[in-house]
């Protein structure tokens, strides 16, 4: 095995990616093109990523026994069940260092519109949270929710588990998604403010108090334009086609869209605002930012995390995005954008030509320490 250690090194790392879509997709390819090393990607069945949890083990087990070079690391995206997947792999194959890459836990999420949770799910993350060499989430608020929620959890189904489940989470590795940046910029818009959904139509995402907002303030005479971006999900279709059927004068453009149109969108929108009670990282309002929107987000999630800390009293909202929006709403857009360049500073961090190097770095230690 080359040295981990010598400049030349370049580990062949072999990624299991049930979900190989949207955020996921963004996050690996971008990985992919700024890494040092060798990023080889196998996709969960395309069938829904339930289904993908469920029968993925098996391919996965049999894509680490064949691949045709030595795999010096292995990278597991959630959500996965490991535990399985190294199971299946025959007794005379070496297992590799492995990353679990948390993306989302279940154990995170809000109660469907049913109500309940995955406790299978849970029970997943538990496992393969136990079988990975290192864990990295995105946020420290995904990091807090784990070590807060994990153990307990474990603890009720075994006793004993989640003293060993919070040893593990200890050292939890902070590693951010990053963003493309290097189409990213804002262009001088005239008219009406713009304003920027780019998120899921979906329960977790309040598409409803987003139509709701956005309807009241039209009735009320403000001006503005609505991009309402973003793929339609059942349970966010009833707030989608209130905004379309109340506001269609007002909406640019809608629905999901190829990646030329997004940016195009992005890089003309004046705000971009969150209504989410569910949301790990970001992802979609961190590239609005970098785009030169003004982000209008809640004071909750991992929100926090993505706008100056000098700025959060300003950018994030407490008493509801109606309320927050009202407010934008009457402000000239010079002001709007007065806090352009310190937001746009902020996320450059998240940039994958800074990101990318932490990633390749943690890999490096992985190897290193089974060398």
């Amino acid at each position: 095995m080359k040295d981990p250690c010598s400049v030349a090194f370049v580990a062949n790392i072999l990624v299991l990616e049930p979900w190989y879509r949207g955020s996921h997709r963004k996050w690996l390819d971008g990985w992919r093109l700024a890494s040092k090393h060798q990023i080889n990607i196998v996709e969960g069945a395309d069938t829904g990523w339930r289904r993908s949890l469920l029968i993925s083990p098996d391919r996965f087990a049999e894509a680490i026994v064949e691949s045709p070079d030595h795999v010096d690391a292995l990278v597991a995206s959630t959500p996965i069940d490991l535990a399985t997947v190294l199971g299946l792999l025959p007794s005379g194959i070496p297992r590799p260092p492995t990353l679990l890459y948390m993306h989302e836990s279940q154990i995170g999420y809000p109660p469907g519109p049913k109500g309940g949770r995955a406790n299978g799910g849970i029970v997943n993350d538990w496992r393969s949270i136990l079988v990975a060499d290192r864990v990295a989430v995105a946020t420290r608020f995904h990091e807090s929710i784990l070590v807060k929620k994990m153990p307990p959890f474990a603890e009720q189904l075994i006793e004993g588990a989640g003293s060993k489940l919070e040893s593990k989470l200890s050292s939890v590795e902070l590693l951010p998604i990053g963003i493309d940046t290097s189409r990213l910029a804002p262009v001088t818009v005239t008219g009406p403010i713009k304003i920027m959904w780019n998120h899921r139509w979906s329960y977790d995402k309040g598409p409803g108090e987003f139509a709701h907002a956005v309807s009241v303030l039209a009735g009320e005479g403000h001006d503005f334009s609505v991009y309402a971006l973003g793929e339609v999900e059942r349970s966010g279709q009833q707030a989608y086609e209130r905004l379309l059927n109340q506001l269609s004068d007002r909406v640019v453009l809608r629905g999901y869209q190829q990646e030329d149109a997004y940016l195009h969108a992005l890089c003309r929108s004046d705000l971009v605002v969150s209504s989410a009670q569910h949301d790990f990282f970001g992802l979609a309002v961190a590239e609005a930012i970098a785009a030169g929107a003004r982000p209008l987000l809640p004071e909750r999630l991992a929100y926090p995390e993505i706008v100056p800390e000098t700025l959060q009293p300003t950018l994030l909202y407490k008493v509801g995005l109606l309320e927050a929006l009202r407010s934008v709403l009457t402000t000239p857009r010079e002001l709007v954008h007065q806090y352009r360049s310190a937001t746009m500073a902020h996320v450059s961090a998240f940039d994958w030509s800074k990101l990318a190097p932490k990633y390749d770095d943690l890999i490096d230690d992985m190897v290193t320490a089974q060398s």
